[in-house]
């Protein structure tokens, strides 16, 4: 089937994939947005009902989205009641003298000269769209209560006033709490994992441990798409083509390391199965949140997500671990003519 790639062009070929990855992990989401959380803000309404504003809750309980129709003048009001953004058919305005804005930082570059509950609002358009997200602090101002509480339930109500072409008006929800699992036993089934897998295999020149190293590295590497994936989709409020471009580029390193996988052995898989070990245990980390909280930030169920972290970690390390005892006798396996490519289920 043809002999595989040489060293360099391995090595070069991982170097690409480990400059792609991260971007594709951290260029749509933020490097600061949330992985996990204890908390889930819930919408329940906007009374009087209308039909001229859509809202959504993002991250758990962080951020509020709104989108108001551009025939729309709609207003919302700020902690104190005072003017704290506007959205009409020119975009969306905010009040740099608003107390809210400036305790939230809302939009951090608009300076608050004067502000005050009372003071005459200066509009600054932030966006020429009809829809904005900020953090709002009302969505979360119940957390306290949840100190020293065991069990999951709602916390409380909260509200925003806002006015509809000079309507009153109030959306409302509630704020519930989820208590976490033990962080430790998923810690410990990690590390359970890691060491029976590095453990197991010894002799890197057995065909059982080069089998075993692919199939960890291929189990790793759909793992790994599947959670990049899932956070994309999760949406932050929704999925913008940049997201659906990076969901792209995460498909396709991921067939190619499949690919790659299910061909090389010798030095090839070593340097492929190092690389697949490394970014596993780089994602794992990245995700380490899922284990100390309840509700995972992703398109994909809580459980699923915990479980995968815990799949990722387990196998980046046992991978790691059975790696480093490879190289040698890998090298001298390709340098005496171990050049063609064997499938994983071949024989030795």
């Amino acid at each position: 089937m043809g002999r595989p790639l040489g060293v360099g062009s391995v090595v070069c070929a991982v170097a690409l994939v480990v400059l792609v990855l991260p971007a594709v992990a951290t260029a749509h989401a933020g490097r600061s947005a949330p992985v996990a959380t204890d908390f889930e803000a819930t919408i329940r309404g906007i009374a009087p009902e209308t039909s001229l504003v859509r809202t959504k809750v993002v991250d758990g309980d962080l951020e509020l989205w709104l989108r108001a129709d551009p025939s729309a003048v709609v207003e919302v009001a700020g902690i104190q009641g005072e003017p704290l953004l506007l959205f009409d058919r020119r975009g969306v305005f905010i009040n740099v003298r608003s107390l809210t804005a400036a305790a939230d930082r809302i939009d951090p570059r608009v300076l608050q000269p004067v502000a005050g509950s009372r003071a005459s609002p200066i509009w600054h358009r932030v966006t020429t769209g009809h829809s904005f997200m900020w953090h709002e602090h009302r969505l979360h101002a119940l957390q306290p209560l949840a100190h020293g509480r065991n069990s999951s339930g709602i916390l409380g109500r909260w509200s925003v006033p806002l006015r509809v072409d000079g309507a009153r008006g109030t959306i409302t929800g509630v704020l519930a709490y989820a208590a976490p699992d033990a962080v430790w036993l998923w810690v410990g089934l990690a590390c359970t994992m890691a060491l029976a897998m590095g453990g197991a295999f010894v002799p890197w020149q057995s065909s059982a441990t080069r089998r075993a190293a692919a199939c960890a590295a291929v189990a790793a590497t759909l793992l790994v798409c599947v959670i990049r994936i899932g956070r994309e989709l999760y949406g932050r409020p929704g999925v913008h083509a940049l997201g659906y471009a990076e969901i792209a580029a995460t498909c396709a390193v991921g067939i190619a390391l499949l690919y790659a996988l299910g061909r090389w052995r010798g030095e090839g898989l070593v340097v492929l199965a190092l690389f697949v070990s490394v970014g596993s245990l780089y994602e794992a980390l990245t995700m380490l949140p899922v284990l100390t909280h309840a509700v995972a930030l992703s398109a994909l169920p809580s459980t699923f997500v915990r479980v995968a972290a815990v799949a990722m970690l387990g196998l980046g390390g046992g991978l790691l671990a059975l790696v480093l005892r490879a190289p040698a006798s890998a090298l001298r396996s390709h340098s005496a003519g171990d050049h063609g490519p064997e499938p994983v289920g071949g024989a030795a």
